[in-house]
């Protein structure tokens, strides 16, 4: 199956020749783009014509004002029930007056009975065949049907009329990427955010990009991929293949990569390496030091370049031979590698020689330190690129001078940081003890390598209510109404360094977060990260998961993923967040595929033949022999996750102390012991898309027995994860 975004096997390429919208896509145009009047809720839209202030004439009569401004006034609190009842009696009052239709099919759309809202939308397009509104609140309510031809028509319609109608585009962006055309729909987020920046077409954007390959590039798409690392408009991470495939097509950068590749393993000179102006051109490449400066790189062949651009600064700073004029004009470059380093934990290769050097030119800096004796920037940068300036006595001390903004983001990352966290790790409740062993040996390991490190995490969108936010997921699940669904109680089990408690916060309207974790150390990193966003909603704490049934609390929503398949019995660890969710609450999950894991499963048995341990310094020579190995070796397609490029992550994937797979028979097997309700996956839309050809009668997407027939088919569909939803009934 290709397109599969969670398999690293077979991405996608972007030919990135043209940055506007295709011609085919538009069709023609119609100059005509008449002011609006927007609900606010994402996805609809009030057609121009049914402005309060200019109401549709018919000959039939049209309702009053209030009417319509009490109307819109309800659905705007959201009040759908209320708004439905006065939509569908203005329909009975006015049946000739396209905005009850309109409105009574946005609220049903918003309900989650999108197969009801269909006759409604049909009969304000009727009513209204020149209003691009009401073709596009059609399409969306096709698109959520899964009729994506019909959908794109609706879509395409309203286009006709409102050439710059953006909303429309992100919607016909959303289904091209639901139907597997991630190129069209990332030609048209380009094209969409060209006319007006949306937060959703940056998302489309993100979305799209994440999948594919680049071959081809221009400044358009340089300039918005910096935006959407620094900004950030997703997990920067999740951009790293694409944005790097861009970066090496530089010429400079590019010959640099080649160069290294080439003299691998010998290491060159700053001269041979960089050439004439390659070293500038890497300190002025802004998508190359935002890349650098926000997750780790994920490229075997630019972290070879990148390891020996390390090792020539180590000489230059050495050596001290550069004229300062040169090491300036570097130092955008050098202060990025150094906190590139630090992101990745220093999992580039390093020789016994190198690390001699670096660590005499650390108790340089130590020594300069103690006697406060002023120390070169390179020397700074270069130490920080070897070891973590914390780890330094008295690295406080260099935040007392003033440094190029460049050199001070690596002060701030190295010293300020990991100083908060400590603080904060002190001041962490132990809601239970720690006794199991295989617990113990879990938090052993992500104390001492917390994981995942992030630096930005995705921005945060419209805080919804928990049945709203499962209808967009799901609009065709069986979901029990709830009365509660503003302010959930939230626990998060296992939150690590908490990206997912963060998440959670931001996406449920007035959402109350426990946060728990075997490791202190993930927390404090948790910790600091929510103070970074200003968020106090969330309560961090230390606890085994085995041993919550002593809580005392309950929730409305429990999430864990990636968690549970790390205990001595995940299906025992499921049974006691079972106890602690309210009846009719919601439940997400995450739990490795023993099919989709079988190239990690092969390359563990690798590395216990080989023997080696799961220090830093070992994964480091394991990272760089299965490199060799390349394609020769059947577990291959392992050294391209992300996952392979930082020491943590790499051992949470090849050297985890503990980890099951799990199977969608036993999973299946699970849900039907204990009464709950599967509502859906959370996988790409291109892969739903896929089941849904393949199983069409299956429209809710839940049948477990045809989804293992699927993923029979297609091994690596579920290759990140299962993660899925479920609801215990009320």
């Amino acid at each position: 199956m290709q397109n599969t975004p969670t398999s690293p096997e077979s991405p996608e390429t972007y030919n990135l020749f043209a940055h506007t919208c295709p011609d085919e896509v538009l069709v023609e145009s119609k100059k005509n783009d008449p002011g609006t009047c927007a609900i606010d809720s994402p996805g609809v839209h009030i057609a121009s014509q049914i402005v309060l202030q200019q109401p549709q004439a018919t000959a039939y009569g049209e309702p009053s004002r209030q009417a319509l401004e009490t109307l819109v006034s309800k659905f705007n609190q959201r009040r759908y029930i209320e708004a439905g009842l006065l939509a569908r009696s203005l329909t009975e009052s006015f049946p000739h007056h396209g905005f009850g239709w309109t409105m009574l099919g946005v609220t049903l759309n918003q309900m989650g009975r999108s197969a009801e809202a269909l006759l409604p939308m049909q009969k304000a397009v009727t009513l209204l065949p020149d209003d691009a509104d009401a073709h596009y609140n059609l399409g969306i309510t096709l698109h959520a049907l899964g009729r994506l031809g019909d959908a794109e028509t609706s879509y395409r319609r309203a286009l006709y009329i409102r050439p710059n109608f953006v909303e429309a585009l992100n919607q016909l962006a959303l289904l091209f990427d639901a139907s597997g055309n991630l190129v069209m729909a990332l030609n048209i987020s380009i094209y969409s955010l060209q006319i007006r920046e949306t937060q959703e077409a940056k998302s489309i954007f993100f979305n799209c990009a994440k999948r594919l390959r680049c071959t081809h590039g221009g400044p358009v798409v340089k300039t918005y991929l910096v935006r959407a690392l620094t900004e950030p408009w997703g997990r920067p991470g999740e951009l790293m293949q694409f944005s790097t495939d861009l970066v090496r097509l530089d010429p400079d950068i590019g010959g640099c990569v080649t160069r290294a590749v080439k003299a691998w393993p010998v290491h060159l000179s700053a001269q041979n390496l960089f050439e004439a102006n390659s070293l500038g051109t890497l300190a002025n490449d802004k998508l190359l030091c935002a890349l650098l400066g926000s997750a780790p790189i994920c490229d075997s062949e630019l972290e070879r370049f990148l390891t020996m651009a390390r090792h020539a600064m180590l000489e230059t700073a050495t050596a001290m031979t550069s004229p300062e004029a040169d090491v300036n004009a570097a130092l955008s470059f050098y202060s990025a590698l150094a906190r590139q380093c630090f992101i990745n934990e220093y999992v580039f290769s390093v020789t016994d020689a190198e690390i001699r050097q670096a660590s005499d030119l650390r108790d340089s800096l130590a020594a300069a330190l103690e006697a406060g004796t002023q120390t070169p920037v390179l020397c700074l940068l270069a130490v920080a690129a070897y070891f973590p300036l914390c780890s330094i006595s008295l690295a406080a001390r260099l935040l007392d001078t003033q440094w190029p903004d460049a050199v001070a983001a690596v002060l701030i990352q190295q010293v300020c940081e990991p100083a908060e966290e400590l603080e904060l790790c002190a001041s962490i409740p132990r809601l239970t003890g720690i006794e199991d062993d295989v617990s113990r040996l879990v938090q052993n390991q992500y104390e001492e390598n917390p994981y995942p490190r992030w630096v930005r995490t995705a921005p945060a969108g419209r805080a919804e209510n928990i049945i709203e936010y499962l209808d967009q997921k799901f609009p065709l699940a069986p979901i029990e109404r709830q009365d509660k669904c503003d302010n959930p109680d939230i626990l998060i089990a296992g939150c690590g360094t908490g990206q997912h408690s963060i998440q959670s916060t931001q996406q449920f309207h007035g959402a109350q977060v426990l946060a728990i974790d075997l490791s202190i150390t993930s927390l404090g990193y948790a910790g600091r990260k929510t103070r970074e966003l200003g968020l106090t909603s969330i309560e961090y704490a230390q606890a085994d998961i085995m041993k919550l049934g002593s809580l005392g609390r309950s929730f409305d929503v429990i999430e864990s993923v990636g968690v549970l398949h790390h205990l001595a019995d995940p299906w025992a660890g499921w049974k006691v967040l079972l106890s602690l969710l309210r009846p009719g609450g919601f439940m997400k999950l995450g739990f490795y595929s023993e099919m989709a894991r079988r190239n990690i499963i092969n390359a563990r048995a690798f590395i216990d033949k080989k023997g080696y341990g799961a220090t830093a310094s070992e994964i480091r020579w394991c990272r760089q022999e299965l490199v060799d190995l390349g394609k020769s070796a059947d577990f291959w397609t392992a050294f391209l996750t992300r996952d392979f490029f930082s020491i943590s992550a790499c051992r949470d994937m090849l050297f985890h102390v503990q980890e099951h797979r799990m199977t969608l028979p036993g999973i299946e097997a699970f849900l039907r012991d204990n009464n709950l309700v599967l509502l859906g996956f959370e996988i790409g839309a291109e892969v739903i898309h896929a089941y849904k050809q393949r199983f069409p009668d299956d429209h809710a997407a839940t049948n477990l027995e045809q989804w293992q027939i699927f993923e029979n088919e297609n091994p690596g569909t579920f290759y990140g994860m299962y993660q899925f939803w479920i609801q215990k009934p009320g």
